[in-house]
């Protein structure tokens, strides 16, 4: 069967030209990988990219035998992917595509030669495979089955079809009508999908882990074209696992509506140095964040209710502007909804919208009566009606990003299928957008209120610790969010954030250290001096 190679460029940054494999960037690598499965490799690319020129120099000066066609567009949406890859195949007469990214350094040439072959093999209309991390193999697709797609993508499933293109745009838009199309899978003897490994140079975080992964496997000379061996690599790698934050829970506010009765609020815990962090530091982290990280969700507000600070409107105008092509940063708002305003709303909306930002709302409902919100949030029956109110006001603005919350507890339990079945359909306020929220005791501190056991058999690496910082009001940082170590990891605002960061490597490694033990069953998980060893919120994730 003759296979088309089909890159995505269009978003590639100048992290993959970074000659840190080696004598080789990341780009390199991918054209290299390409070489061996077609004569022929198409490039997608956007006309504005920024790396346009370093782009075209690394084509031209490409050791690959393949000719290398460059399709270029102003932007690039699932459909139209799928379009030109549906094109290119009809065009070239191949009658499958092999489509990766192309800034994805650890392609495995054997994982890519399976895949092909299981394709041939069962006649596949597209192939993928599971539980490796991402990076490590390329999907692919029929000739006539993109074709189709590329159709659906247009009409039926235009709605998904119109989002801008991501790296999972061929499946995102397949899975809505997947038992149309005969689908095989390679699947990984180990899964590493709780790991969340992404293997990619699209980003400053990823990139630093493949330069880590590469380094690691240099020094311990582990084999680079085994994809098993170079996941197990990196699942026990500190280096690896944590790079630089991309989550940034920041207290703007110490002071809540009302005293819910799953928080630390409700008794007397809440780790409050002052009441309001000023916005002149607010600036200085930001900033700080900027430089640092460079892709980041900031989230407002840690331990607090973020619409009580007298200066919010220009707390989240700050996050938003700090938004721009070479820097994507987003802003997370959790509140209880009582404050926000149409004014509020739409002054936000209208600078998101200025910068391209994405603004998230999380609204705090966790119950279908008010009489069982009132219970839960410790307040007048009456707030339950204006908190639902924020969320059509809140949709006008800022539509497909407000989610109404609903915490799970053995006290509402019975209050959930309810909950989910209104919130869940197209036609209610949020629009089917919801979140169902684990109960978190705070390792133990709170009373264990929760409904299901949801945690895995065997403790993962905890993501908290690998990609999350919080900030409390005076710019001080927990080692851990549920506060679980008595002490701090120091204070951006005094200390600067990368020596704060730099404190946390010797934590997880620590904290994988202790993962060992447990799952081997040499520790007691639940020793008083063990807080890792009785929190459950490791395998969560936020935005």
């Amino acid at each position: 069967m003759k296979n088309l190679v089909v890159l995505y460029g269009g978003d590639l940054t100048s992290h993959a030209f970074e000659k840190v494999f080696g004598s080789e960037c990341a780009f390199e690598r991918v054209l290299l990988w390409a070489s061996k499965f077609s004569e022929k490799i198409i490039l997608f690319l956007k006309d504005s990219s920024p790396v346009a020129n370093q782009i075209s120099s690394f084509v031209s000066a490409s050791p690959a035998k393949p000719k290398i066609e460059i399709i270029s567009h102003d932007s690039w949406t699932k459909s139209l992917f799928i379009s030109e890859i549906a094109s290119a195949l009809k065009k070239h007469g191949f009658e499958s595509a092999i489509v990766s990214w192309a800034d994805t350094p650890f392609l495995n040439e054997k994982l890519t030669r399976d895949l092909v072959e299981m394709h041939e093999k069962y006649a596949a209309e597209y192939s993928f495979a599971d539980g490796f991390p991402y990076g490590l193999a390329p999907e692919l697709i029929e000739s006539g089955t993109a074709s189709i797609l590329s159709e659906l993508s247009k009409n039926t499933l235009k709605g998904e079809g119109e989002k801008s293109i991501d790296r999972e745009a061929i499946f995102s838009v397949m899975r809505l009508d997947i038992n149309s199309f005969e689908v095989e899978t390679l699947i990984s003897d180990e899964d590493y999908r709780l790991l969340r490994f992404s293997f990619d140079a699209g980003s400053k975080i990823n990139f630093l882990s493949c330069r880590n992964l590469y380094e690691e496997a240099e020094k311990q000379k582990v084999d680079l074209s085994d994809a098993y061996e170079l996941s197990n690599l990196a699942s026990r790698s500190p280096s690896v696992m944590q790079t630089l934050p991309a989550f940034y829970n920041i207290q703007i506010s110490s002071k809540f509506n009302h005293k819910y009765s799953y928080s630390l609020e409700s008794i007397g815990k809440n780790p409050a140095p002052k009441d309001f962090m000023p916005l002149s530091d607010f600036k200085k982290i930001l900033s700080q964040i900027r430089n640092f990280s460079e892709n980041a969700v900031i989230s407002l507000s840690a331990f607090g209710e973020p619409l009580l600070n007298p200066e919010f409107l220009q707390f989240a105008i700050e996050v938003i502007n700090q938004k721009d092509d070479s820097h994507k940063i987003s802003l997370l708002i959790e509140t209880d909804g009582l404050l926000v305003t149409e004014e509020l709303a739409q002054k936000i909306a209208e600078c998101a919208k200025s910068k391209n930002a994405e603004v998230n709302w999380i609204i705090y409902i966790d119950a279908v009566e008010k009489s069982m919100y009132a219970r839960l949030h410790n307040c007048d029956e009456s707030h339950f009606e204006k908190a639902l109110s924020a969320i059509p006001l809140l949709e006008k603005h800022f539509e497909g990003h407000v989610y109404p919350q609903f915490m799970r507890l053995k006290t509402s339990e019975p209050q959930l299928e309810s909950f989910y079945r209104f919130w869940k359909e197209k036609e209610s306020p949020s629009k089917g957008e919801l979140i169902i929220q684990k109960y978190n005791s705070v390792c133990g501190t709170l009373p264990d209120l929760k409904p299901a056991d949801l945690s895995p058999v065997n403790r993962i690496p905890c993501w908290h610790l690998r990609r999350d910082l919080t900030i409390l009001a005076d710019g001080s940082v927990p080692f851990c969010f549920q506060l679980a170590f008595p002490e701090n990891a120091g204070n951006i605002l005094s200390e600067g954030i990368e020596k704060v960061w730099g404190r946390f490597g010797q934590v997880l490694k620590n904290h994988l250290e202790l993962l060992c033990s447990l799952n081997s069953g040499k520790s007691e998980p639940k020793s008083a001096d063990n807080k890792c060893g009785i929190c459950d919120e490791s395998y969560t994730f936020n935005f």
